[in-house]
């Protein structure tokens, strides 16, 4: 399984099924970094739901409704550059 179907496929399952397991198998085997901080760590899986082109809209609904219960607003602020 491929990189993006493996995070998909564990965002996907915490969202919707509120498992939280995949997720951190999938930060161990890449070494992704997971705050310590459960609701922090939850509100930034349900914002980078919203910048995964394959996850459905539904899901991705859901990733908004649970962000917000959780007091964080539900996007990625976009970078500004300076030049």
């Amino acid at each position: 399984m491929n990189f993006a179907k493996e995070r998909d496929r564990a965002f996907i399952k915490a969202v919707v099924d509120d498992d939280w397991s995949g997720v951190l198998e999938y930060a161990k085997k890449y070494g992704v970094p997971v705050p310590k901080d459960e609701k922090v760590m939850k509100a930034g899986i349900y914002k980078a739901v919203q910048e995964c082109t394959k996850i459905p809209d539904d899901v991705k609904g859901t990733a908004m409704r649970k962000c917000l219960e959780l007091g964080f607003t539900p996007f990625i602020k976009p970078v500004e550059v300076d030049e």
